[in-house]
């Protein structure tokens, strides 16, 4: 850090914003040398409070520390003030705070601050590189608190951007050492009550499964080896959505895609599988796909339509796909998924010819945009519900679709002639009429 000299006269406390307007011309020329790069903030103030930190452990923790600090984080948004701080071994001070102090906010705050700065590549290439902070970081996995928790999986959710755009990163080689990581990420699905922890573990493990490494693998298998990730994902999807909601917060929707895609990722393996089948799994594992669907049945749930639901349908509709092939479940435990899944059709058809018919020539990108991905699921459930159909007895189509008002099964059949055989269709028709 820069040595700063204090006497009793410099002993100030100096705004961390120069208000110019207050100053003089004059004084104004000279107060420039103070500020940091092209922002207005005041060098000396960022100096001040860097002292500050290293004396929490000595001082005691207090209303105006905090205030500042939390006055700072707020500043390394500005790229100016990172590279400044990184001039000043911000990286020293932060590993002599997470070692020589316990409390909880200041942890957080510093830990934020790192997540802030390493949003320039430089500087999280830089800190790849500083074993010992990681380290310290990464053992503080073990805190009971969970802002603190939050922040550190927010620096690790960077970390994850540099190994992917460099395998050989720093970065990849002291995550796989760190037996903390290793044991504290499964727990924390496992055990944890708190949503933005789970929200944030999901996405940290969601975009680490969508690494793969030159070794095929992927850098979830690499940093967790055999780990278990199905209960505790069972376990936190309870947490996060306890019951059903409608209609869904952007949150939880950016939840619901990242535990899907995990899951999806997860599916390829073969160890899954057999947990699955074990115990109640199965059935805690089909509520989640059922629940989601059941929530999108009102048209003012699923639309607009964006990518992030359409993900979350596709992926609903693909699990049951892929379990029923695998025999995991039978035609009558998924009758009402599918009836759904035909209703969810029906209802993007019905958006898409409304939306031809109100098309206003400002909002034509955007619409376009709504327009593609209607598409582009209606055509995979489509073709989804063809593929149970072919897969599922004459019986259990017809149980399917009595379930549904006419002009769903009017369309449901509609798809399938011409895509299984005629006398399957007679009969799921002569079926139908019976009743």
């Amino acid at each position: 850090m820069s040595d700063v000299q204090e006497t009793e006269n410099d002993k100030v406390e100096p705004s961390v914003v120069l208000e110019a307007e207050d100053i003089r011309e004059s004084e104004l020329e000279k107060l420039k040398g103070d500020t940091v790069g092209n922002t207005v903030y005041s060098g000396k103030w960022i100096i001040n409070t860097l002292l500050s930190i290293s004396k929490v452990h000595e001082d005691g923790w207090n209303e105006k520390v905090e205030s500042d600090l939390c006055t700072l984080w707020d500043m390394t948004t500005e790229k100016d003030i990172v590279q400044f701080l990184v001039d000043n071994e911000f990286f020293k001070i932060a590993e002599f705070a997470l070692n020589s102090c316990e409390e909880p906010r200041l942890m957080e705050i510093i830990l934020g601050i790192l997540g802030n700065i390493t949003c320039e590549p430089v500087v999280l290439e830089l800190l790849g590189t500083k074993e010992e902070l990681l380290e310290t970081i990464l053992r503080h996995l073990s805190s009971e608190d969970t802002a603190t928790l939050v922040q550190i999986l927010r620096l690790l959710r960077s970390a994850l951007w540099n190994i992917q755009n460099n395998p050989e990163s720093k970065w990849r080689v002291n995550l796989r050492n760190s037996t903390y990581l290793r044991e504290v990420v499964p727990f924390i699905l496992k055990s944890s009550t708190n949503e933005e922890l789970l929200i944030a573990t999901t996405s940290f493990l969601r975009s680490s499964v969508e690494i793969d490494l030159p070794s095929g693998k992927t850098l979830l298998d690499e940093l967790f080896e055999s780990s278990s990730f199905l209960p505790g994902m069972l376990e936190s999807f309870e947490e996060v959505l306890p019951q059903d909601v409608a209609p869904y917060s952007a949150p939880t929707l950016k939840y619901l895609e990242d535990w899907l895609e995990l899951f999806s990722n997860l599916r390829k393996g073969h160890q899954i599988h057999q947990e699955i089948v074990q115990d109640d799994n199965l059935v805690r594992t089909i509520e989640i796909p059922q629940r989601i669907l059941t929530n999108f049945i009102e048209p003012w749930n699923l639309f607009p339509l964006d990518e992030i639901k359409a993900s979350c349908v596709h992926r609903c509709a693909e699990m049951i796909l892929d379990f029923r092939w695998k025999g995991f479940l039978r035609a009558d435990s998924t009758v009402d998924i599918n009836a759904t899944i035909l209703s969810i059709i029906c209802s993007i058809r019905t958006a898409m010819k409304e939306e031809e018919e109100e098309e206003e020539e400002e909002e034509e990108e955007e619409e376009e945009d709504s327009e593609e991905i209607m598409e582009e699921l209606l055509k995979y459930l489509e073709g989804y519900w063809v593929e149970i159909a072919k897969i599922s007895t004459t019986d259990e189509i017809v149980k399917i679709l009595k379930t549904n008002e006419k002009a769903i099964i009017d369309h449901a059949m509609n798809l399938l002639k011409s895509k299984i055989p005629g006398e399957k269709v007679n009969s799921i028709e002569s079926g139908l009429s019976s009743e």
